[in-house]
């Protein structure tokens, strides 16, 4: 004779039943996601400078690229970098010292910002924005915010008065939330991986209280060395070399 189910046996069974299949649906749904988040872009890639296209020729004297040390010293033979360029739109913001929001505080500073702008108009890749900072007491405040932002690349400074406020800062953004600066025309004393320099035998500010005038005259800063370090400090950083230092040959420019 059959066994007579009870209802409430029924709907447990029924219950049981509709947990499986639930249980069923939300595997397939969070599958779903993460198959569909797996064949997204990595958003950090996405956010990672974009690497050169070209390569830095063998006078570049470049050291291994996974054993180079930050501030380790290049001295390239000239043009060696010209074939390097960004392989994607490339984000720079340059911040210079400046009398006010929109003048360099000195020539110097102009010649350096001059050398962005002729390398922007010539690399149809780059995106530049230029900011004038003025007030020494919020030079710090002031990178940091840029560097938090993530709205560039690649923050180039302009300008000895923002040696050691970029030394400060960048040693900040070093880790997992990595933002990439080039100092033009001067150095950093001791740089951390993602802050690179580029300058020429003159213009070797080191900031830290050293006397500006043992390793900087404003004579040595012509339009030639700064489009050239320019290009140089780059192409270096682009071609992985996010800590070094860039030393032109200043007589050949």
């Amino acid at each position: 004779m059959p066994t007579q189910t009870s209802g409430s046996t029924r709907r447990r069974t029924l219950s049981l039943v509709l947990l499986a299949a639930l249980a069923i649906v939300g595997v397939a749904t969070v599958w779903g996601v993460l198959q569909s988040r797996a064949d997204e872009p990595d958003a950090a890639a996405d956010a990672a400078a974009p690497l050169a296209e070209g390569s830095l020729a063998a006078g570049f004297h470049a050291p291994d690229l996974d054993l180079y040390y930050s501030g380790q010293v290049v001295e390239p033979d000239p043009e060696t970098w010209t074939d390097v360029r960004p392989s994607a739109d490339y984000r720079v913001l340059v911040l210079a010292d400046g009398q006010d929001a929109g003048t360099p505080r000195d020539p110097q500073v102009a010649t350096l910002v001059g050398a962005v702008e002729r390398w922007a108009r010539e690399e149809n890749r780059v995106d530049l924005t230029i900011e004038y900072l003025s007030d020494p007491h919020a030079y710090i405040d002031e990178i940091d915010r840029a560097a938090s932002s993530g709205d560039a690349d690649l923050i180039v400074t302009a300008g000895n008065g923002l040696v050691d406020p970029v030394a400060v800062v960048s040693a900040n953004y070093a880790g997992e939330d990595l933002q990439q600066f080039l100092v033009l025309g001067a150095e950093v004393a001791e740089p951390t991986h993602n802050i690179a320099a580029s300058d020429w035998q003159g213009s070797a500010y080191l900031g830290e209280g050293v006397t500006e005038s043992d390793y900087y005259d404003p004579a040595e800063v012509t339009a030639s060395r700064a489009y050239a370090a320019l290009r140089a400090g780059v192409a270096a950083v682009l071609s992985g070399y996010t800590g070094i230092i860039v030393r032109i040959p200043a007589d050949s420019y």
